[in-house]
This record gives structure tokens, C-alpha cells and sequence, in this order.
């Protein structure tokens, strides 16, 4: 099962980038507003004893989050997903994504790639 999450994003959050250094352009930082982010790809395998003993199998996808932000948003669904152990967990999973993914990160006042 696939399933695409979009983010709640504040209006008009910005995003700023840093790349590499070209000699003809100084300024290598740039920043600019946006109000949609691609979706997080959730894909996940229920194994047969799912929810009564172990959880889904699961793998993330964001396209603006590098392997280490996107293995700090894995560990915290692994927590979510401790906490209530034995219960159906892939819509609370679903729902942190969209609400609290930008928070957790610490994007709060914008998003840095």
C-alpha cells in the first residue's frame, strides 16, 4: 500500500536552498516562498501478524528532506507506533506526517534544503 501525505504548511513558508559556488553568481544562497510541498510517500506491507504483534513494514520518500532528516521522521512513526503497540497505526501515522513533520524537523519558521 502506497499512500501520498501532504504536509500542512504555514502560508507562504519560505524555503531556502545553499548551493555550490559558481564564480559568476556570489550570492550561492537562495530563498523563496512557497504553499505546496511534493507529498510523502508512506509505502507499507502488513506483515500477516500486523497489528497484534508487529507493525507494517514501511519505507518514506520525501523529495526536500535529505536521508537524515527522513531517518529522524522513520524513528519517530517507529515511536508512534511503540506507544500504542497492538492497535492499527498506519492513519496515526498518516496524521503525524500532515501535522507535526515540519515541527519535528524544526521548519517552523522555514524550510532549509
Amino acid at each position: 500500500m502506497q499512500i501520498y501525505v501532504h504536509c500542512e504548511i504555514p502560508d507562504g513558508i519560505s524555503v531556502s536552498t545553499e548551493l555550490q559556488s559558481v564564480d559568476d553568481c556570489p550570492d550561492n544562497q537562495f530563498t523563496f516562498s512557497v504553499k505546496h510541498l511534493a507529498p510523502i510517500s508512506l509505502t507499507c506491507l502488513m506483515p500477516p501478524s500486523y497489528p497484534s504483534h508487529h507493525p507494517p513494514y514501511f519505507s518514506l520518500g520525501v523529495q526536500w528532506l535529505d536521508s537524515v532528516k527522513v531517518s529522524t521522521l522513520c524513528h519517530m512513526l517507529d515511536s508512534i507506533w511503540a506507544q500504542q503497540s497492538g492497535q492499527e497505526v498506519i492513519f496515526e501515522w498518516v496524521q503525524w506526517l500532515q501535522s507535526s513533520t515540519l515541527s519535528h524537523l524544526g521548519f517552523d519558521g522555514g524550510i532549509i534544503i
